[in-house]
């Protein structure tokens, strides 16, 4: 056979580890210092810590600002994130660093508010127990009854708080939302899909709360023996690490797909440094830990001593300007091309812009101890809210170009892998069964095979074997991969 010269391969598809960095740059100071240190402490990529800063900071700002683009168009500050990476990619670590001043403020802030909280638990108790004896008894007429249920519904509810919340059922999320108003969840695993899925409730999904807290929209929860639970804004934030399986079991799931579920989270494919890491790296600075432990506790403060509706951002004229002609020229014109994969996740892009700003706008306030509202969002903010919406704009055409469950590729991907870990430069068919033992035939790597030559990544000859008395199929591997 005549030898043909190689060209390069195409993608099988996005490569991961040509996405764009995170602009890290964009980010204010104290949570670009955490970023960075975190990222070099745990020799992970920035992209990582600074995804899991963005979700768990957008709580502290939950039902306490709206971000607006014109009179009638605003969206809340949080977010919505799935960091996706293999195993041993110390997703927890990182997870562990951004969760731990959330965690030590709610056990501060439950510690410190016991015996207040008990005292409300003791006198909601004595209401219901009168209540349930005017009830039974034939002495009160019904306006009195009426009327000690209402003093009972105006007491200020008090209860043991909860910041951060794990693996949770819908029905658990419903109560703690009744409880809290707002809620951070953040997970080293993402198993918390399977409960939305359909895991308790006979494989029927239950997710239109986690689609309402997105906006904070009302929810009714009706209840055939007891009274409706209304949540009037409820708010979650969500921040999931898990492997790439993950993706294709959300990918791939119809209710999740076509109710928009998909469409709402930021995706984030950290690039691996296995292989390359040291161990003793350089601890985070106890200072860069302090300020981050400052500004989450005073954002959270903040955020517990509110009790007005949601204060409007605006940008400044300059700014609204910017961002509009942004719309008009680089989003809308571009939907059905550079949003082709993904046109739901697109839809959401502006709005995606106006909660980076939010955000933004909020965390470098906060450092510098001015209140939000009092200064309008300026075109700095701005320009850091579009370059890191466009780095997880290219993280979103990645992550749907899984759609499908394409085992064909799958499959033909781990074959490169096994190729390229064992430096393997041709093969027979023989030796691909030996090297991937995920294969029992060869029937079982037809397909992927072919991928493989119809992408340009080998080629199959026949050569002679070494008694020279016959041909054998080999497969060349592409120098260029």
């Amino acid at each position: 056979m005549k030898n043909v010269e190689w060209t390069k391969p195409k993608p099988l598809r996005t490569d991961k580890e040509m996405l764009p960095e995170f602009p890290v740059n964009c980010l204010p100071s104290i949570i670009k210092a955490m970023a960075l240190s975190v990222a070099e402490t745990t020799s992970t990529d920035t992209a990582m810590a600074a995804t899991a800063l963005l979700s768990a900071l957008s709580y502290c700002f939950s039902g306490v600002y709206r971000m607006y683009g014109k009179e009638d168009h605003s969206e809340p500050v949080t977010l919505y994130s799935l960091i996706l990476a293999n195993p041993a990619e110390r997703k927890s670590p990182v997870m562990r660093f951004i969760k731990s001043p959330f965690i030590s403020f709610n056990d501060e802030y439950n510690v410190s508010n016991k015996e207040a909280i008990y005292a409300f638990q003791e006198e909601r108790n004595r209401l219901e127990k009168e209540i349930k004896k005017m009830q039974e008894s034939s002495e009160f007429e019904s306006n009195e009854i009426a009327e000690k249920r209402a003093e009972l519904e105006s007491m200020d509810k008090l209860f043991f708080r909860r910041i951060c919340i794990d693996d949770i059922t819908p029905e658990a999320l419903v109560k703690n939302l009744d409880d809290n108003g707002s809620l951070l969840m953040m997970s080293d695993e993402a198993g918390v899909f399977k409960n939305f899925g359909g895991r308790y409730s006979n494989g029927t999904p239950n997710i239109d709360l986690i689609l309402k807290c997105w906006g904070g929209e009302m929810f009714i929860k009706d209840r055939y023996n007891s009274d409706p639970i209304v949540l009037s804004k409820p708010y979650l934030s969500i921040c999931l690490c898990g492997q790439p399986y993950i993706l294709d079991e959300l990918m791939n799931n119809n209710a999740f797909l076509s109710s928009g579920l998909v469409a709402r989270f930021l995706y984030c494919f950290p690039k691996s440094k296995v292989g390359s890491r040291n161990y003793d790296t350089r601890p985070v600075d106890s200072r860069i830990t302090e300020a981050y432990k400052k500004l989450v506790y005073g954002s959270l403060k903040y955020k517990f001593n509110y009790f007005s509706d949601e204060t409007a951002l605006r940008f400044d004229e300059t700014a609204r300007k910017t961002f509009a002609d942004y719309y008009n020229t680089a989003i809308e014109p571009v939907l059905m091309t550079e949003f082709a994969e993904c046109p739901d996740w697109g839809g959401k892009f502006h709005g995606l812009i106006l909660r980076l700003c939010g955000l933004l706008h909020c965390i470098k306030c906060i450092s510098v101890g001015v209140n939000p509202e009092n200064l309008e969002v300026d075109m700095m903010i701005l320009g850091a809210a579009i370059d890191i919406a466009v780095f997880y704009k290219a993280q979103a055409l990645c992550a749907y170009g899984m759609i499908g469950g394409d085992t064909t590729l799958t499959t033909a991907e781990y074959i490169l892998k096994k190729l390229r870990a064992n430096y393997v430069t041709e093969a027979t068919g023989r030796d691909l069964l030996h090297l991937c033992r995920k294969f029992r035939t060869m029937d079982e790597m037809t397909q992927p095979l072919q991928a493989l030559i119809d992408y340009g990544y080998i080629r199959q000859v026949r050569k002679n074997a070494p008694d020279g008395k016959k041909t054998t199929t080999v497969y060349e591997v592409n120098p260029n991969f």
